[in-house]
């Protein structure tokens, strides 16, 4: 049951690093969702704008408990189930830890965590897409001014899309975020894997050092990999019947705003991303070796 232990440290850390960077989500998430730009144009704006008119907490709390359970739910299965998966692929003759190995593995375990915690991805998209200044029971500020909340707190919401939309409401995008969490899980994990290895080989000490070095690379690496699906993933998360599937999605995207509108709202997901993995690999090899008495991954 070894695998326990390794969702478990990988949950913990996720959760830990997505606390402290859950402003970048939120502002990435505000830019992919206003694409006439008509609220937010670039991160510096959006950040200043959402900062000014509702506050630093206004930036760090909407979505915050969904980040939680994503954490320990998608990132849990994507990050601590790769050393089971990577084994498990080996044993079947796929290669002793080779390069296909590591892909296919982070591929995996990336589509297994998005389609399980789909809904709590969801929920975390809308809420922070729609959240606001409010007074008097509506929004004042955001791209919801003017309306009342869509969910009174993150369990409701469970509650009334299940009412709303169905069991299949809760996975709506769910194909955009497999393919998004697939592309993402599997260009980190092997660039952090291969890049650790060929350190090792080449005489450095596998310690924190090699940790941080090889997650920046990986988390910048990540990004550009599943930027496309993941600004896709967030329109249809949002749009509620305005898409009708991630492929329609893809193609009005392109229609209207060529190829650079698969990568709106990259530099603040760039900017997330890239501490993001710098501060969280480490802290998750050093849960795994000191909490739970796991080698490093």
């Amino acid at each position: 049951m070894a695998f326990l232990g390794d969702v478990a440290a990988a949950g913990l850390g996720a959760a830990v690093t997505d606390t402290i960077f859950n402003p970048l989500a939120m502002i990435t998430v505000r830019l992919q969702v206003d694409k006439d730009k008509v609220l937010y144009r670039d991160l510096r704006q959006c950040a200043l704008r959402i900062f000014q008119e509702e506050g630093l907490l206004g930036l760090w709390l909407p979505g915050l408990v969904a980040t939680w359970m994503r954490a320990f739910t998608q990132t849990g299965l994507r990050l601590g189930l790769y050393p089971s998966i990577k084994r498990l692929y080996q044993s079947a003759g796929l290669g002793d830890d080779n390069l296909a190995v590591k892909i296919c593995s982070g591929a995996t375990t990336g589509s297994l965590g998005a389609a399980i915690a789909n809904p709590v991805d969801l929920i975390r998209v809308r809420l922070q897409g729609e959240a606001g200044l409010l007074r008097n029971g509506v929004y004042a500020t955001g791209l919801r001014a003017g309306h009342p909340p869509r969910h009174a707190h993150t369990p409701r919401a469970f509650v009334d899309i299940f009412q709303q939309e169905g069991l299949g409401g809760l996975w709506r995008g769910v194909s955009a975020n497999v393919a998004r969490a697939s592309l993402l899980s599997s260009a980190q994990l092997t660039t952090y894997d291969q890049c650790k290895q060929m350190a090792v080989h080449a005489g450095w000490l596998d310690g924190p050092k090699l940790h941080l070095a090889s997650s920046c690379l990986s988390g910048f690496v990540a990004q550009i990999a599943c930027m496309p699906a993941d600004v896709v993933k967030t329109r249809v998360q949002c749009g509620q019947g305005v898409f009708r599937h991630p492929l329609h999605c893809a193609a009005c995207i392109l229609r209207e705003e060529g190829p650079r509108g698969f990568y709106r709202g990259f530099a603040p997901a760039a900017a997330r991303q890239v501490p993001v993995m710098a501060v969280q690999m480490p802290i998750v090899e050093q849960i795994r070796k000191r909490l739970f008495g796991l080698d490093y991954m």
